[in-house]
C-alpha cells in the first residue's frame, strides 16, 4: 500500500513520517531535515531513519558553497547535490537487500513532478511492492498520483498545528 503523508507547507509532514517510522523493525527510509541559521532555512539534511547517518541535499546558493559541492540544478534559492540524491538511492537498495517491508520518504515536492530529484527513486519504490509512506504537499497530490501511476493510495492527513 502507498499512504501519502499530505498537508500544508510547514504544516509537520516530515515529523508524521518520522512519528510513522518510530518503532518499525523492517523498514527503512529517510527524511528531510531544514537546518536553520538566523531564522531562516540555510540547508536540508537528509537523515537515514535506520542509523541517523546525514547527507546535505540542498543549500542556499546565496551562501558560499564546500569546494566538494556536487551541485546538479536548482530550484528556487537552493542548489542541490546529485551524491545526496545517489545516497538516498543506496538506502532503498539496502532495504531491497535486507528484504525490508517498508519504506519512507520525504518528499515527492515539486522537483519530483519535473522528473528530478527523486523521481526515479519514487518509481523504483512503486514498483517494489513495499508499503510505501511519502510526504507530499496537499497542493500536489493529484499530480504526484497521476506522475508516478499511483492507482491506490491512502492520504494521511496531517493535523493543522496549534
Amino acid at each position: 500500500m502507498i499512504y501519502l503523508i499530505s498537508g500544508k507547507k510547514n504544516q509537520g509532514k516530515t515529523t508524521k513520517l518520522k512519528a510513522l517510522f518510530h518503532g518499525r523493525d523492517n523498514a527503512f527510509g529517510f527524511i528531510a531535515d531544514k537546518v536553520f541559521d538566523c531564522g531562516r532555512v540555510t540547508k536540508y539534511e537528509l537523515i537515514n531513519l535506520r542509523d541517523g547517518e546525514k547527507r546535505t541535499i540542498a543549500r542556499l546558493a546565496s551562501i558560499p558553497l564546500p569546494k566538494d559541492w556536487n551541485r546538479t540544478f536548482n530550484h528556487g534559492p537552493f542548489l542541490f547535490s546529485e551524491e545526496a540524491f545517489e545516497w538516498a538511492g543506496k538506502i532503498f537498495d539496502n532495504a531491497e537487500k535486507s528484504g525490508g517491508t517498508e519504506f519512507f520518504l520525504d518528499e515527492l515536492g515539486k522537483v519530483e513532478l519535473k522528473d528530478q530529484g527523486h523521481a526515479e527513486l519514487i518509481r523504483r519504490a512503486v514498483s517494489s511492492g513495499m508499503d510505501l509512506y511519502i510526504t507530499v504537499r496537499d497542493t500536489n497530490i493529484s499530480a504526484a498520483a497521476e506522475k508516478f501511476d499511483l492507482d491506490e493510495y491512502q492520504v494521511i492527513e496531517v493535523e493543522p498545528r496549534a
